[in-house]
C-alpha cells in the first residue's frame, strides 16, 4: 500500500513536470473556455457533482462522508481543497485532472456551529500556488435528512396521511418526515423562519403548521428558497427540500388610480396609464389581462398590483372577444380573479363634415380622429346609424371607418337632413364627439337664388345665369349640386369655351386680365347676411360662413391656383378679411389635401368669423351696425375667386406663388349660409 502511494506521488510530481513544461513552451494555449495561458492559469469552480444512476449530477447540498466530483478548470494545479474549511490535500484526491477533482467530503468536516469561521460555513475551496477559488456547498451530517411531508387531513388529527405529498396549501398541519430531526431548532418556509413552536418533535419527524404567513410569488426575498422548506440543527446545518407551497387563490374588489385616492369604474386608455388592483393574495399573481390582452408592465404585492396599460390595448369594438371585453383578469398558480372595469379609447373628435348641408341618400365623411371604436353616428333629431359596415363604400344604414381611425364614410340616413344641429358619433355610452353645429342648416341660407336673397350684383359675364352649366361629376353616392348653383367661367355670347385655362404665370394672368377673367367678383348685403344669425349668438367668434362648391378641370379635379376672398369693406376694399389659397406651397395644415381635392363630389367650404381680420372678437351687434352704415352708402361686401400671384402668410410680402396651371376649370357654388360654429356641451 505504502509503494503504491509513493508511485502515485512520483507520477503526479512526473505530471506536474510536465504541465510546467508545457506552460513554459507555450504560455498562449488556450484553454477549454477559450481563454489564454495569461488569464487561464487560475483555478476555477464550476459546479460540485455526486453520482446519481451512475452519472455525476450537479448538488447543491451533500452531506459529509459523500464522494464529490469539483469540476472546472486549472485544477491539475490544486494542492488542497477545502471543505468548510477542513482541508484535503492533494494525495487524498481519489482522481484528478484538468477540469475535475474527486475526492470525499470527510466525515470529520466541520458542520453548523461547528464551523469557526463564518465566512467558510458552507462552502468549498480550492487553492493552487496561484489563486483560491470558493464556491458555495452546503455541507450537512449523515443523519439529517427530508424524506418526505406527510398531511394531516384535519386539525383535530393525531397521525399524518399514509402517503407523502409534495404541496399544501398555507395554514395545513404537515409532518417533517426523516432522520435526525431531533436536533432541528428551526424550520424555513420559502426562506422565512416560523415562529410557531413545533406541536410535536422526533429523531423521525417534526409536526407544524405551514404558516399563513409564508411569503410567496414576488415576495420570496431569493430565488432558491421559493417552494422549499428548510430545516436548521442546533449546530447550524441546514437541509433543503423542494415542496410547493400553495397560496390562497387572488381576489380583486376594486380598481384605484395610481395614488390609490379614487376608486374607478371606468378608464380612458391613451397609452402609460397607470392602475391600482386592490384585493388579497396578489403577491403570487403571474400574469394580468386587460381585455384578453396580457399585460407586461406590472408589479405584485399581497394586496395592490400596479400596472401600466399599453398604447395598443383593444378597447370596445375592436375587442373581438366579447366575454373577456371589459374585465380585468388575474391569475397565479393559485387560481384566479375576474373583475369587470369598463376600458374606453380617447374620446371621438370630429373636426370636421365633408358636406353639412346633404340630402338623404348622399355619401357625407365626417374628419377627425379617435374613431377606430365608434359603434354609432347620431345625426339632428336622433336619427342613427349603428351598424359598421365593410368594403370601401358604406352601405344604407351602415358606416365605415378607415384604418387610421381618422375618417367615417356613411350615408345620410332618411330624416337625418331635416333638422339643424349637430351631429354626434359615439364609441360608448357617454363617450362621443359633436361636430360643430352647422349641420343642416337650411334656414341660414342667404344666396340661394342670386336674385332677390342677400346677392346684390357682380359677376357680369363670369357666372353662369342660372344651372344651365352643369357639373360633369358622376360619382357614385357622393354629394350632387343644390338646387340653385353657379359657375365661374366665360360666359360672354362669345364665347367659344365656358372654361378657362390659367398657367399660372404673370403673362397668363394680363392675358386673363385683358379679357376680365382673371378674377371673379359679385357683391352682396352683408347686413342681410347677419339678419340669419340665430338670436342666442352674440358673438362673431361663434359663427362662420359656409357654402358648396365643386371644381373641375384636367388635374383631376384638384385645387391648384387661384384663392378666394372675403371682404365686409370694413376696412376698405384691398383690405380683405380672409384670403384662401389651400394650394400655397407654404399652407401648412392638416387638412390642405381635403381642402385641394375634390374628387369626392361637392363639399362644404367654412370659414370661422374669429378667423376674418376685422371681424375676430367683436359682437354680431356691432359688425351689424357697421355694415349697415357702410351699405347706406353703397358699400357693399364682396366675394371673390382671383386667378394671381399670393403670398403666404397673407399680407407678409414672402413666398409668393400662383401655384401650378390649370386647363379648362369651372369652379361651381351655391347655398352661401352664416351658421353656428360651436359645438354642444359634452
Amino acid at each position: 500500500m505504502m509503494k503504491t502511494k509513493q508511485y502515485f506521488k512520483y507520477s503526479r510530481l512526473f505530471f506536474l513536470l510536465l504541465v510546467i513544461g508545457a506552460g513554459l513552451m507555450s504560455c498562449e494555449d488556450e484553454d477549454k473556455y477559450g481563454k489564454t495561458a495569461a488569464d487561464s492559469a487560475k483555478a476555477v469552480i464550476e459546479s460540485v457533482r455526486v453520482m446519481e444512476n451512475e452519472e455525476w449530477t450537479p448538488i447543491v447540498q451533500v452531506r459529509i462522508g459523500t464522494a464529490v466530483r469539483i469540476e472546472g478548470n486549472n485544477l491539475e494545479n490544486v494542492s488542497a481543497v477545502y471543505f468548510n474549511g477542513y482541508e484535503v490535500v492533494a494525495d487524498d484526491f481519489t482522481n484528478f485532472g484538468k477540469t475535475y477533482i474527486e475526492a470525499t467530503v470527510p466525515e470529520e468536516t466541520p458542520i453548523g456551529h461547528q464551523v469557526a469561521d463564518e465566512a467558510v460555513k458552507n462552502t468549498v475551496r480550492v487553492v493552487t500556488d496561484i489563486n483560491e477559488f470558493t464556491s458555495a456547498l452546503n455541507i450537512i451530517s449523515k443523519s439529517l435528512n427530508i424524506s418526505g411531508i406527510a398531511l394531516y387531513n384535519s386539525e383535530e388529527a393525531t397521525v399524518p396521511g399514509a402517503t407523502t405529498v409534495s404541496e399544501a396549501e398555507l395554514g395545513s398541519k404537515i409532518q417533517i418526515q426523516g432522520a435526525g430531526l431531533d436536533f432541528v431548532t428551526a424550520v424555513y418556509f420559502n426562506g422565512k423562519q416560523t415562529g410557531e413552536k413545533f406541536i410535536s418533535q422526533s429523531a423521525g419527524g417534526i409536526t407544524l403548521h405551514i404558516p399563513n404567513d409564508t411569503p410567496l410569488g414576488t415576495n420570496v426575498e431569493a430565488d432558491a428558497d421559493r417552494n422549499t422548506i428548510t430545516v436548521e440543527t442546533e449546530f447550524g446545518e441546514k437541509f433543503i427540500y423542494s415542496f410547493v407551497i400553495k397560496g390562497n387563490p387572488p381576489t380583486l374588489a376594486e380598481v384605484r388610480s395610481a395614488d390609490g385616492t379614487e376608486v374607478i369604474t371606468t378608464t380612458t386608455t391613451f397609452g402609460g396609464e397607470v392602475l391600482r388592483l386592490v384585493g388579497t393574495h396578489l403577491e403570487t399573481v403571474t400574469k394580468v389581462y386587460c381585455n384578453g390582452v396580457e399585460m407586461t408592465e406590472f408589479t405584485a404585492e399581497a394586496e395592490t398590483i400596479v400596472l401600466t396599460l399599453p398604447a395598443d390595448l383593444p378597447v370596445g369594438s375592436a375587442v373581438k372577444d366579447e366575454s373577456v371585453k371589459n374585465t380585468i383578469r388575474v391569475v397565479s398558480d393559485f387560481g384566479e380573479a375576474v373583475l369587470n372595469l369598463e376600458f374606453r379609447g380617447p374620446a371621438p373628435i370630429v373636426d370636421r363634415v365633408s358636406h353639412t348641408l346633404a340630402k338623404a341618400g348622399e355619401r357625407i365623411r365626417i374628419y377627425g380622429h379617435n374613431f377606430a371604436n365608434v359603434a354609432k353616428v347620431v345625426f339632428p333629431g336622433d336619427v342613427s346609424v349603428a351598424t359598421k359596415g365593410t368594403g370601401e363604400e358604406p352601405e344604407a344604414g351602415t358606416f365605415i371607418i378607415n384604418e387610421a381611425g381618422t375618417t367615417i364614410d356613411v350615408i345620410v340616413p332618411d330624416g337625418g337632413d331635416a333638422l339643424a344641429g349637430a351631429l354626434y358619433v359615439e364609441a360608448e355610452a357617454d363617450n362621443g364627439g359633436y361636430s360643430y353645429s352647422y349641420m343642416n342648416c337650411k334656414d341660414n341660407i342667404f344666396i340661394s337664388h342670386f336674385n332677390g336673397d342677400a346677392y346684390k350684383d357682380g359677376g357680369t359675364d363670369d357666372i353662369c345665369k342660372n344651372n344651365a352649366v352643369t357639373p360633369t361629376y358622376t360619382g357614385s353616392s357622393w354629394c350632387k349640386e343644390p338646387e340653385n348653383f353657379r359657375a365661374f367661367g366665360n360666359f360672354r355670347s362669345d364665347a367659344m369655351t365656358n372654361k378657362l385655362s390659367f398657367e399660372a404665370n404673370r403673362q397668363s394672368e394680363d392675358d386673363l386680365r385683358k379679357i376680365g377673367k382673371h378674377e371673379l367678383t359679385f357683391n352682396f348685403y352683408a347686413s342681410r347676411m347677419l339678419d340669419k344669425v340665430p338670436a342666442d349668438i352674440i358673438n362673431c367668434d361663434d359663427l362662420a360662413i359656409q357654402f358648396d362648391c365643386y371644381l373641375e378641370n384636367e388635374q383631376d379635379n384638384q385645387w391648384l391656383t387661384g384663392a378666394i376672398k372675403w371682404n365686409f369693406r370694413l376696412a376698405g376694399s384691398s383690405d380683405h378679411e380672409i384670403t384662401f389659397t389651400p394650394w400655397h406651397p407654404n399652407y401648412n395644415d392638416a387638412y390642405k389635401e381635403v381642402d385641394r381635392s375634390f374628387s369626392e363630389g361637392w363639399k362644404t367650404l367654412t370659414f370661422p368669423l374669429k378667423d376674418f381680420k376685422h371681424v375676430g372678437g367683436e359682437t354680431v351687434a356691432d359688425i351689424k351696425a357697421r355694415i349697415l352704415t357702410l351699405e347706406g352708402n353703397n358699400n357693399r361686401g364682396f366675394f371673390m375667386f382671383a386667378f394671381a400671384e399670393f403670398d403666404y402668410p397673407t399680407g407678409s410680402g414672402n413666398n409668393r406663388s400662383r401655384g401650378e396651371a390649370v386647363t379648362n376649370q369651372l369652379f361651381y357654388f351655391g347655398n352661401f349660409r352664416i351658421v353656428p360654429y360651436t359645438k354642444p356641451v359634452e
